[in-house]
């Protein structure tokens, strides 16, 4: 038979080391598992969606594109400068039908008696800042006064200093003048001159500066 040998030393530590790993098991904190969380959804509106500040061009300058000629629109209220640079007594030839008008030079105008108009182009701009020229008609040589060219001077002159709409009241064969509320705000001119506001509303095509322009033609049926 083989004997038993016992080593005291080696089982000693063995017995110790059970011991303690049994310590650390029964000690030791249960496994805590973290939830996975979806990806953001790149097409989710809300990230897609620009804030209105950020769409704005922050510091950028407004190019004036086109400027409208003729009386201004009945619902909105509008103001004249009152700056002597930003009117003008000019001819301008009118056609109705398209509602546009023309720019004619002083020589071109000479030679086209009863088809144009003497006026004071004067520059103006509405509440929603939109900016126009308005040829008011200057007073018949004759002394024959037109209620509606009256009133039409009338509604610039205040418009230098209030805000005003003009309604046609075709009952009374006149223009209504309406001023508004107090509480508005002065209006922000166009820091364009007047020659520039000119050539932005009558680029195109728009000044007849020689007997054979096209608008010329039509209207002495050649």
């Amino acid at each position: 038979m083989t004997d038993n040998i016992k080593n005291p030393g080696f089982d000693e530590a063995v017995k110790h080391a059970s011991s303690a790993s049994a310590s650390a098991v029964s000690s030791a904190e249960p496994a805590t598992l973290t939830p996975t969380l979806p990806a953001p959804d790149p097409f989710n509106v809300s990230a897609l969606r620009l804030n209105s500040k950020i769409a704005d061009d922050a510091g950028a300058k407004k190019i004036l594109a086109n400027v409208r000629v003729g009386k201004p629109d009945k619902q909105s209220y509008f103001r004249i400068n009152p700056d002597p640079e930003y009117r003008i007594m000019m001819a301008v030839l009118e056609l109705k039908e398209e509602k546009e008008f023309y720019a004619v030079v002083p020589e071109i105008a000479a030679q086209l008696p009863g088809e144009i108009k003497q006026v004071l182009m004067s520059a103006g701009v509405t509440t929603q800042g939109v900016t126009f020229l308005w040829p008011v008609p200057l007073p018949p040589t004759d002394g024959k006064e037109n209620a509606w060219h009256r009133t039409a001077r009338m509604a610039a002159e205040y418009a230098e200093k209030e805000w005003v709409r003009v309604v046609a009241n075709m009952g009374a064969g006149c223009n209504d003048i309406k001023v508004a509320a107090p509480g508005l705000p002065e209006p922000q001119w166009p820091s364009e001159d007047l020659s520039q506001l000119l050539r932005v509303a009558f680029s195109g095509g728009k000044l007849i500066d020689r007997i054979d322009h096209p608008v010329v033609n039509r209207l002495l049926g050649r």
